[in-house]
């Protein structure tokens, strides 16, 4: 057990507040962006999940380099906090361009558009995020506490993708859903991207981050891919991206064309899902404390995915309460689990340390995030050629037999399917509690001893 000063309420709140405006964004892209360009800009379903997946692929790409850079950036404005503020300013930017898009004539111009603006959005989010993340485990050396600095990142994430699912309504436009009111919606989470990196950006001023002097950078050591405890976590988590990208990216097509429940009450699930998804954060990191990470994250996503392919597979049209309570309620409950297999990547990186001897945490988490991101690239790239193929109308109210049954066996058996592997293989991860413990207690003594010399 680590004997480091807990970190004030104050400064674990306020490092969570910047996740706001980085879930608030990457939720409304991956819930509004492919329905927005297909019913609203008018672009083939097809070009706009390709367009949607080739930018993603990008943000994949430049996670690693900017994690790499910012291990290695030590300068007076603090480090990884100091591009928080320029982060932000680039996600804002990058938001307003997606869902405000010129007049365009062509699809070709609009795919242009659309791939450029959102490379464009994804640049400002790994300039944002990837030190963002990489904070957390120089924060503090607790492992309890890095997990609440998990816990209340995820708290900040879902209060972001609450706000993601509560502006629409507010500039509803009924006969064209949630995804039309998007213009109006860009510029109010322009606005909460910019103040909630700046209000992280102060609230951490004064933490003594625990990175090592230059010297001691990112340069050299074994690959994190050789790392033995890193491969199967990475593994779980992408699969489990991979059906979080598939359910965002059909969700508002599975409530349109399979349940037929008009815009206001989708929202209303949608809003009442993240609600009970932030407060199971709570839960499941409470749990984890007494428990260890893995066998809760095990036992919640067994729960999640049997009870996705089922709910959503048998839902008929017009099941409201059904969903709402079932799913967004029974379901999204369990959904808090996904949190404990990020948090699990700081104990992988004291592994590292201890192996090494350096502190790597931007280019692990910048690989994590590169490969989590071709997941969801892949993902939202298969799902709009995918409609496509079986024949979705742009802007149609009726749409073809084949499109619904695409639409339920994507979002019930294919979702659930994801959680369900990703429960598989952590239910055979052998780096466990006893032997984080361990590495801890070696760390413990390594640091005693240089704090003595």
């Amino acid at each position: 057990m680590s004997s480091a000063p807990p970190l004030p309420l104050r400064v674990q709140a306020g490092y969570s507040v910047a996740e706001i405006g980085l879930n608030l964004v990457e939720t409304t892209m991956r819930i509004y962006a492919l329905k927005f360009y297909t019913d609203t800009v008018a672009l083939d379903a097809g070009l706009a999940g390709l367009a949607i997946g080739l930018a993603i692929v990008w943000d994949a790409v430049t996670d690693p380099v900017m994690g790499a850079i910012s291990d290695r950036t030590r300068h007076r404005f603090g480090g990884r906090r100091g591009y928080l503020p320029l982060g932000g300013a680039l996600l804002a930017l990058g938001v307003v361009a997606v869902f405000c898009p010129p007049q365009l004539v062509g699809a070709w111009a609009k795919f242009a558009w659309l791939l450029g603006a959102s490379c464009f959005l994804n640049t400002g989010m790994t300039v944002l995020s990837v030190p963002y993340m990489a904070m957390a485990g120089e924060m503090t050396p607790d492992p309890h506490q890095r997990a609440k600095l998990f816990g209340w990142r995820f708290a900040g994430a879902n209060l972001g993708a609450l706000a993601a699912a509560a502006l629409p309504a507010l500039f509803l436009v009924e006969a064209g859903g949630g995804a039309a009111a998007m213009p109006q919606v860009s510029f109010a989470a322009a606005a909460i991207v910019v103040a909630s990196a700046l209000a992280t950006w102060r609230a951490t001023a004064r933490v003594a981050f625990q990175a090592p002097p230059p010297a001691a950078g990112a340069r050299g050591g074994p690959s994190p891919w050789r790392n033995p405890t890193f491969r199967p976590l990475l593994l779980a988590y992408v699969v489990a991206t991979a059906g979080i990208g598939v359910n965002g990216a059909t969700f508002l097509y599975y409530y349109e064309h399979r349940l037929r429940l008009p815009a206001a009450a989708t929202q209303t699930v949608l809003v009442v899902f993240l609600l009970v998804f932030t407060l199971s954060i709570l839960g499941w990191v409470a749990v984890a404390r007494w428990c260890g990470k893995r066998r809760p994250v095990v036992m919640g996503a067994t729960v999640l995915g049997t009870g996705t392919a089922l709910l959503y597979l048998l839902a008929a049209p017009g099941d409201f309460w059904p969903v709402l309570t079932l799913g967004a309620i029974g379901l999204g409950s369990f959904v808090g689990c996904i949190v404990l297999i990020e948090a699990m990547l700081t104990d992988v990186l004291d592994y590292d340390l201890l192996r090494t001897r350096r502190a790597r945490a931007g280019l692990y988490f910048g690989i994590w995030r590169f490969a989590s991101k071709l997941a969801r690239a892949l993902a939202v790239g298969a799902v709009g050629p995918l409609l496509a193929w079986v024949g979705y109308r742009e802007g149609a109210a009726t749409q073809p037999a084949a499109v619904e049954r695409a639409l339920v066996l994507l979002f019930g058996p294919g979702v659930g399917g994801t959680f369900l592997l990703a429960a598989g293989i952590l239910a055979v991860y052998r780096f466990g509690d006893p032997k984080q413990a361990q590495v801890r207690r070696l760390l413990a003594r390594r640091r005693a001893r240089t704090t003595v010399a």
